[in-house]
């Protein structure tokens, strides 16, 4: 269906540079920003690291515990993610993230209290509910702090706060296991005696307090290129998507199929690690800690200056073609890292992966969110994290889990349960981004007409 039927949109006037915030104010809000997501991204991830004492401690399965690392998170993060990205398309968007800050901290110090699978499961939804609230309104806020030529660059150094905090609960997770294993009995006030992996949840949830304080410094920034009209009202999102679904699915399962293998690995990796090549958890935690924090981060913010420069080139599909370009790089060494003849090349294909995986992780937002006018881009990137993520979040830890227990019935053998994976969601990740180009220009040119097509 042409771009031209359906609702009328009244054209987005673009705000004179004089009126967007000055850069230190916006780089200090997406500071604040990106230690939220840090400390988010430690918070859901901390339980990669503890997969053997959880499932030792507990009596679950591989496929159990990959319950609790994914389906049990999305759950409520899905189901919320839609109203509260409502909330804050309308509202504040600083005290909807503060809110679920404090939210999903207390829940990650109740994951510490768990005594069960089912005790666990439910603290980890909560944990999901509570993150709902951060990304479709982050992403908002950055949107209205800095102009087009920037806004890539800005998103992707936010996003790269979930690189970071998935290093950090990595190396934060290992350190708490090699301390519990050498301080014996551990016993904590009003809580009793306590396991390791119990100790690394009470401790990631202590920096949400650090995090609310900081929000309260950042400034709620001015909603811009509003459209004109009164449209405010009118638009909604059934109305846009019905000129755009072409385009919505097929980047939006771009960027899920190659975040399957991108989570497999993050869940797995470090169990790959200590089962295919001997190393200690808090070996494999500190490794990959510091392949997530160092390499995965820059990978995210390379990401972004190449996509900023290919737009100021005059590009406007920057972000799906710097996309397709990480993809490619990334898939001979996703395919061949558990094969390693050595713990040393091992590390060194491992550092690859993260690094290449990184170069997209930040694209998907300056994608979606010049689809759409300003008053839908909380909802439009939440619109992508419900169909989006639980593909990727729930596919990527049980696919590969799956995959071991139930074809190759071997434990040991889950590095090759992460490569039958990746080999079959990466080309078919590559396949959905070159089909979505045609359409997302065709978007373009009906949402910024007088650019020329341009995205603002």
């Amino acid at each position: 269906m042409p771009f031209t039927q359906g609702v009328a949109i009244t054209p987005i006037v673009p705000v004179e540079a004089r009126a967007w915030p000055s850069p230190k104010r916006a780089w200090f809000a997406v500071s604040v920003l990106m230690i939220a997501y840090t400390c988010a991204f430690i918070d859901r991830q901390i339980i990669s690291l503890l997969v053997e004492p959880i499932r030792r401690d507990l009596g679950i399965s591989d496929t159990a515990f990959s319950l609790l690392n994914g389906l049990a998170f999305m759950i409520f993060y899905i189901g919320l993610v839609m109203p509260l990205a409502w909330v804050a398309d309308r509202g504040s968007r600083r005290t909807l993230i503060a809110t679920g800050v404090a939210f999903w901290s207390v829940m990650t110090a109740c994951c510490g209290l768990a005594s069960g699978f089912w005790s666990l499961f439910g603290a980890r939804m909560g944990v999901g509910l509570g993150e709902a609230a951060l990304s479709p309104a982050a992403y908002s806020m950055i949107a209205d702090s800095f102009p087009p030529t920037r806004r890539a660059r800005a998103m992707t150094i936010y996003s790269s706060g979930a690189l970071a905090g998935s290093g950090l609960a990595l190396i934060i997770g290992g350190g708490v296991i090699h301390w519990a294993i050498h301080a014996g009995s551990i016993v904590l006030p009003l809580v009793g005696a306590v396991r390791s992996w119990q100790v690394a949840f009470f401790m990631v949830s202590l920096p949400g307090a650090a995090v609310l304080a900081l929000l309260a410094c950042i400034p709620e920034p001015s909603r811009r290129e509003i459209a004109d009209g009164g449209a405010r009202q009118k638009i909604g999102m059934r109305d846009l998507l019905r000129n755009r679904s072409k385009v919505f699915f097929l980047a939006t399962m771009g960027f899920a199929f190659e975040g399957i293998a991108f989570v497999s690995y993050l869940a797995w990796g470090p169990t790959v690690l200590i089962r295919h090549f001997g190393w200690t958890a808090p070996q494999a935690g500190l490794a990959l800690g510091l392949m997530m924090l160092l390499g995965s981060t820059s990978g995210t913010i390379v990401g972004g200056i190449v996509a900023d420069r290919l737009t100021a080139r005059g590009f406007r599909d920057a972000s799906l073609r710097t996309a397709i370009g990480a993809t490619l790089v990334v898939l001979p060494f996703g395919l061949t890292m558990p094969f390693a003849p050595n713990s040393f090349w091992a590390a060194m294909l491992l550092a690859a992966v993260t690094f290449s995986f990184g170069l997209s992780n930040g694209l998907a937002a300056p994608t979606f969110q010049a689809m759409v006018p300003n008053q839908l881009r909380a909802q439009i990137f939440a619109l992508y994290f419900v169909f989006g993520n639980p593909i990727a979040f729930i596919i990527g830890p049980t696919g590969v889990a799956l995959i071991s227990d139930h074809v190759l019935h071997d434990p040991q053998k889950i590095g090759t349960a992460v490569v039958l994976l990746t080999a079959v969601v990466l080309p078919t990740s590559l396949v959905f981004f070159a089909l979505a180009l045609r359409p997302f220009h065709r978007c373009l040119d009906f949402i910024h007409p007088q650019t020329g097509g341009v995205s603002q």
